[in-house]
């Protein structure tokens, strides 16, 4: 461990922040804080207890006491501010393309830590989701009647599309895999879709895959104009079982074209 601070003064807080926020360490704070983000839509986090983390990456997240999904979060940071004053310490994380910002205004601290950390394993990945995307693959039908797959992590600004497509009128459409969708997964593809649309220059669709749905996620979705596919996961792991012998996704490379 780098540097620890346990309920230190704005100040000080302030200092270790501005040394190493801009730095490859990874920083995370505990305390009371109201969050705030501005970019391709708008929302608020009212005061709360919670775990902010910057990675290494300069990826920012924000944690509250329960649920893994962050509340929010930003995919990197081109440029931190940390300023001190009116009883609160404040973090501007700015991403200048495209142009988001999200301001963290901490009423309190209880911890400060730094460290750099080293990972080199590599990750073997297996679950749900990777079902979902294998199976899409063998059976494109699973989105829509008439879906073809174009590519897969496909990356943009905004972070890595899960599947790439067009329907069966030649429109480009996103697909985004979640277990477990919640607020975060709305606002996400609606900015893969975002994205999408300014590089083709054309209406372009988000369709969410998930085995469930609640009634908020489902209205976050329509407010943004985005569609919903519900699975069967048993059908899923069925099906999966079967094909594990045959190509999937991993056997095309992270991206692949299917004309």
């Amino acid at each position: 461990m780098e540097h620890v601070e346990e309920e230190p003064g704005f100040e000080a807080a302030a200092d270790t922040l501005r040394e190493y926020l801009p730095r490859d360490y990874t920083v995370q704070v505990n305390g009371k804080c109201r969050v705030s983000y501005s970019g391709r839509t708008q929302s608020k986090l009212d005061r709360g207890d919670r775990m902010i983390l910057v990675k290494q990456d300069s990826a920012l997240l924000v944690h509250g006491p329960d649920n893994y999904q962050p509340r929010n979060w930003q995919p990197e940071v081109d440029r931190w501010s940390v300023g001190t004053g009116d009883g609160a310490l404040t973090i501007e994380a700015r991403r200048l393309d495209p142009e988001e910002v999200v301001e963290i205004e901490l009423s309190s601290i209880e911890l400060v830590t730094v460290s750099q950390m080293v990972d080199e394993s590599e990750l073997k990945i297996s679950g749900h989701e990777v079902d979902i995307h294998e199976a899409i693959e063998e059976t494109p039908e699973i989105v829509e009647d008439g879906f073809n797959l174009v590519a897969r992590e496909r990356k943009t600004p905004a972070g890595y599309i899960d599947v790439l497509g067009r329907d069966m009128d030649g429109a480009m459409t996103v697909v985004e895999v979640k277990r477990n969708p919640d607020y975060n997964t709305a606002l996400q593809l609606q900015r893969y879709v975002d994205e999408i649309e300014e590089e083709f220059s054309g209406d372009v669709r988000g369709i969410l895959v998930a085995p469930k749905l609640s009634d908020e996620v489902d209205g976050y979705l329509n407010e943004r104009g985005l569609e919903f596919v519900e699975v069967d996961m048993d059908d899923i792991i069925q099906d999966y079982k079967l094909q594990d012998s045959q190509s999937g996704l991993s056997d095309f490379g992270p991206e692949y074209s299917t004309g």
